[in-house]
C-alpha cells in the first residue's frame, strides 16, 4: 500500500460545469437586462445568479488550469479539495464515519466528523456560509460529489479503509 491514493477530478465533466456556470452568468445578465414591471425580484434573482455561477466558472476554470487531486487519501487522512467549499485536510482521528449519500439524484461521500461544527468553524467568508448551507441539506459535514471523480466507488472505499484502519493500528500502539 502506497501512503497516498490520489483522485483527480474527471476532466470531461469539469469541463461540463464549466460551460454550466458560464450559461448561467449569461442568464443572469439577460434577467437584468430585461425591462420587468416589477423589477425587484428579477433584479435579485439575476445578481445572485452571476455571483453565484461567477464563482463557480471562476472555480471551475482555476481547477482546469491547475489540475490539482480532487481527494487524497494518505496516512493522515483525507484531504478534500474536490469543490469551491473543499474542507482540505479532515483527519482520521476527527472522522466518526463514511458512507454514501444520495441528495437530489446525486451521490456524495458523505464524511461525518464527532465535532458537526468541524468544518464551519475551519472556514470563513463566503465559504462558511457555503458550509452552514450544506451541513442544512446533508446531515454529514463533508460532502463530495462522487460523480466528479475519477475512480469506482470500490477502489475509494478500499483505500480509505486500508488507511484508515493503519491509522486506528498505529494511534492504539501509542495508548
Amino acid at each position: 500500500m502506497s501512503d497516498h491514493f490520489i483522485v483527480m477530478a474527471k476532466r470531461g465533466r469539469m469541463v461540463m460545469l464549466t460551460i454550466f456556470s458560464l450559461v448561467f452568468v449569461a442568464l443572469g445578465i439577460i434577467i437584468l437586462l430585461v425591462p420587468f414591471n416589477e423589477p425587484v425580484l428579477p433584479t435579485v434573482i439575476g445578481i445572485l445568479a452571476i455571483l453565484v455561477f461567477g464563482l463557480c466558472f471562476l472555480y471551475y476554470v482555476k481547477a482546469l488550469a491547475k489540475r490539482e487531486p480532487a481527494v487524497m487519501i494518505t496516512k493522515e487522512g483525507i484531504i478534500d479539495n474536490s469543490s469551491y467549499i473543499r474542507a482540505g485536510l479532515v483527519k482520521w482521528e476527527e472522522i466518526e464515519a463514511i458512507d454514501f449519500l444520495n441528495f437530489s439524484g446525486q451521490v456524495f461521500l458523505g464524511i461525518f466528523t464527532y465535532d458537526s461544527e468541524l468544518i464551519i468553524n475551519r472556514s470563513s467568508g463566503i465559504k462558511r456560509v457555503f458550509n452552514r448551507l450544506n451541513k442544512g441539506l446533508l446531515p454529514s459535514q463533508v460532502n463530495i460529489p462522487f460523480k466528479n471523480l475519477d475512480c469506482s466507488a470500490e477502489e475509494l472505499m478500499n483505500a480509505i479503509g486500508e488507511r484508515w484502519d493503519t491509522a486506528l493500528k498505529e494511534e492504539s500502539k501509542k495508548e
